[in-house]
């Protein structure tokens, strides 16, 4: 007797319950960010599991959402992107992620508890290795309150009096999350 839209009635990508008469009940999700995939329900349809940018637009984390009370809870703390594979009681989620700071880790989350248990590490290809000083930050659009952000990468043994040549990479947004 209901259904789950997604669309971006309020500018960001979110998740609004309706009935099949086409009311809308209430609206599941809300803020600035964007919900980026919904990844399925529990066994029981009590629970929608979802993945969005609410943590930061560099990254983005699964989320546990309750139908009925509209208590929501985050399953992924690291920092990073995760990809996630499910058990198929929705009881157990494999974790794949990794961000600039982590070449990647591997974690079983409970979805019920919300307990991770770190289970692989990969180690560092460039450990020992002298690496360039690379930089994420944000600068304003010209409307003066939209958040553009960039990644600065340095020569590893840059001099601060030599000229060097600069390369831009322009992502082709904001359907990809990519700096």
């Amino acid at each position: 007797s209901k259904f789950i839209w997604q669309s971006k009635r309020d500018g960001y990508n979110h998740l609004y319950l309706y009935s099949i008469d086409g009311k809308l009940i209430k609206q599941l999700t809300k803020g600035e960010f964007d919900v980026t995939q919904v990844l399925g329900f529990d066994q029981k349809g009590a629970n929608i599991f979802y993945s969005s940018t609410e943590v930061s637009p560099l990254e983005q984390h699964a989320y546990k959402l309750n139908l009925k009370n509209g208590k929501i809870q985050q399953l992924t703390t690291q920092a990073g992107i995760h990809q996630l594979t499910w058990s198929a009681s929705r009881t157990l989620v494999r974790d794949t992620y990794s961000s600039q700071n982590n070449p990647g880790e591997v974690a079983l989350i409970n979805t019920k508890t919300l307990k991770s248990d770190i289970f692989y590490r990969a180690k560092n290809p460039f450990k020992g290795m002298t690496l360039p000083e690379i930089t994420l930050g944000n600068i304003k659009a010209n409307d003066g309150q939209t958040d553009l952000y960039y990644r600065l990468v340095k020569p590893a043994d840059m001099d601060k009096d030599k000229k060097y040549p600069v390369v831009v990479y322009v992502y082709g947004g904001p359907h990809s999350q990519l700096v």
